[in-house]
């Protein structure tokens, strides 16, 4: 078998690949596909599952798989979705262009598996049951990349990310909830993005606090951030900036504490209520969390046009004050 690095840049492919891939299957049951192996491996010599539904999209309820075990896997352009997954193994698996739409992730394992281009869309994602106790259904991902994938209305949990990385044109608009992440690295456009440090009430009652929700050795080296919020105490250790200077780490509740002083190094009454509208948006959190990220998006998004100038110099005060690195 030839070496799979989830990293490598993947394969363009033609929409009569996908469409033939699909039809090859038709009249194959998935379990037998899963067992034979029909078509035998790629160039890269992985299980040849391209095209494969694994669940009947006319099914009336969720397929469900037990601790499954999948090893050196290509389900290009091929569906998991409608299932759920408790307790498996992936392990050196492609899931470029991959429908994984309702898919539910619970306590598995994926490792060294890439996810390109496909949708995952109204599923979970290191998520658990509301009778499991802390730690029951730990999600892991190790060595995974994730590209360009679709995550609208995706519920996520508390899983661990250790060594991926997140390549986005742009990603907003996702509560990434109690998750940890190490040695991961963020490259391209993150937007309204919330990561908490704490579980919801509910969920507090039976796991705790989450044993590993934060960042530690993480780089946004080459991201740009905008309104990323941070609640609960999420942890912060060894994160890197954006090296262009346009976010930076900030000592949160010492910012807050000194919002009157603040506003009155404003001496002009627009910079003033930029100033105020932006602190009132931040320092909701400041009693629960010690580190922010402020970014210069931040700041111009609450301004007027025209007023780029006035974001820009209220960035780079709060930037040399209140910075606090982690």
């Amino acid at each position: 078998m030839t070496d799979f690095l989830p990293n490598r840049p993947p394969k363009r492919y033609t929409a009569k690949q996908f469409t033939d891939w699909r039809a090859r299957w038709t009249g194959i049951d998935p379990d037998e596909a899963l067992r034979s192996r029909p078509f035998g491996t790629t160039e890269d010599g992985l299980f040849d599952f391209r095209g494969l539904t694994i669940t009947d999209p006319n099914a009336r309820r969720k397929r469900s798989l037990h601790r499954a075990l999948f090893k050196s896997c290509d389900f290009t352009a091929g569906s998991l979705a409608e299932t759920i997954s408790e307790h498996g193994s992936f392990d050196t698996c492609v899931f470029d262009y991959t429908d994984l739409n309702n898919f539910s992730d619970k306590g598995n394992i994926f490792q060294n598996c890439r996810f390109y281009r496909g949708e995952w869309q109204t599923g979970g994602i290191g998520t658990d049951w509301n009778t499991s106790t802390r730690g029951e259904y730990q999600s892991r991902y190790t060595n995974c990349h994730f590209e360009n994938i679709k995550l609208t209305k995706t519920s996520i949990g508390d899983p661990q990310f250790i060594n991926c990385s997140f390549v986005f044109k742009k990603l907003s608009g996702i509560d990434f909830r109690c998750s940890g992440f190490i040695a991961c690295r963020f490259i391209g456009a993150f937007q309204d993005l919330t990561f908490r440090g704490a579980y919801d009430p509910e969920d507090r009652t039976r796991k705790g606090d989450p044993e590993f929700a934060g960042f530690t050795d993480v780089s946004f080296e080459q991201a740009a951030l905008q309104w990323i919020d941070l609640r609960g105490g999420f942890r912060f250790r060894s994160v890197k900036m954006p090296t262009d200077g346009s976010a930076f780490t900030a000592d949160l509740p010492r910012l807050c504490r000194d919002r009157t002083t603040v506003l009155d190094r404003m001496t002009e009454q627009r910079p003033r209520e930029l100033a105020a509208r932006y602190l009132d948006i931040n320092c909701r959190f400041a009693p629960e969390q010690q580190i922010d990220i402020i970014s210069r998006f931040d700041l111009t998004d609450c301004a007027e046009k025209g007023e780029e100038a006035i974001a820009d110099t209220l960035y780079n005060m709060l930037k040399n004050d209140y910075t606090k690195p982690t």
